[in-house]
């Protein structure tokens, strides 16, 4: 555990770190053809065979951008199988938990678009709510299969929630993330359960994830995976999200993951609808929620 924990305080340093966004990253007020999708709720079980659990899980998810509930990844062990899992890379926003657990038959999870997990729901474990949960990814003790990437390189925030990590022997490059970004610096958010929880291997970054001379933050080797941050200062009373370094310099409550000043419409991102390019936490009389736009009857 003492490795772990240094492992942890040699990636996150401490100054709060800014999140700064790729040119084609989605603000609160882009207008785009999304479509909203129902996610799951029956953690690690599934109905029938194998083989139609991942052909109902790829029909689910096919051109989804929005999932309304949770995102479960769970159940591709069957050897015999091919999973193709391109199909979950236009997923941006999870409502609630997302769950990769005893897929031991696949090597990479590409969620590359995804921005927020909400944790509106999260999967509770022994009395602890979880947003993100990745366990029981290899079969054996001493395995040669099993998940070997989970590339997330846009997720800038889980906003409510824990991370737990248990049992993903082969899985590379979670020690070079910094999670406390992810999770809004809150308290104890991420659980690792033993040496195994993930590989603790030593890890290189490309070159150009590097933020700082003895910093370098990525989901994988390839120059597309950076984990894009940039170092900066938040008070202490913004919850690591400002758009400056003055106590009053914090981001509006409805805002997810950063914002250019103050007000409910300057959010990159809304935190839970949005209501005439304004955020707003429910969608008010005479509006319906639509994925997270509110729309006027």
């Amino acid at each position: 555990m003492e490795v772990l924990l240094w492992i942890l305080a040699a990636l996150l340093p401490s100054v709060c770190l800014g999140v700064t966004f790729d040119e084609d990253f989605v603000d609160a007020t882009t207008v785009q053809e999304e479509r909203e999708c129902h996610g799951t709720s029956v953690g690690f079980g599934y109905s029938g065979t194998l083989e139609l659990h991942y052909q109902q899980l790829r029909k689910r998810y096919v051109g989804c951008t929005y999932v309304h509930g949770n995102l479960e990844i769970t159940n591709l062990d069957d050897s015999v199988l091919t999973y193709e899992l391109d199909f979950l890379d236009s997923i941006k926003y999870v409502s609630g938990y997302v769950l990769i657990g005893l897929s031991t038959q696949v090597e990479r999870i590409p969620l590359m678009s995804l921005e927020v997990i909400r944790g509106n729901h999260t999967y509770r474990i022994q009395g602890e709510e979880y947003a993100l949960v990745v366990a029981l990814t290899s079969r054996d003790t001493t395995p040669v299969m099993g998940l070997r990437h989970l590339h997330m390189p846009k997720l800038k925030e889980i906003s409510r929630g824990k991370v737990m990590f248990s049992q993903n022997p082969l899985l590379s490059h979670m020690g070079t993330v910094a999670w406390d970004i992810i999770t809004r610096g809150r308290p104890d958010s991420m659980y690792l359960s033993d040496e195994k929880a993930f590989s603790f291997k030593d890890e290189v970054c490309p070159v150009v994830c590097k933020v700082d001379e003895d910093l370098s933050l990525c989901w994988g080797e390839e120059p597309n995976l950076c984990q894009d941050v940039v170092v900066g200062y938040c008070n202490e009373t913004c919850g690591w999200r400002c758009y400056g370094p003055e106590a009053d310099n914090c981001c509006h409550p409805d805002c997810a993951v950063g914002c250019t000043g103050p007000g409910p419409q300057e959010c990159l991102v809304c935190k839970d609808y949005m209501l005439d390019e304004e955020c707003v936490g429910y969608c008010p009389a005479k509006t319906y929620p639509k994925m997270q736009t509110c729309v006027r009857f």
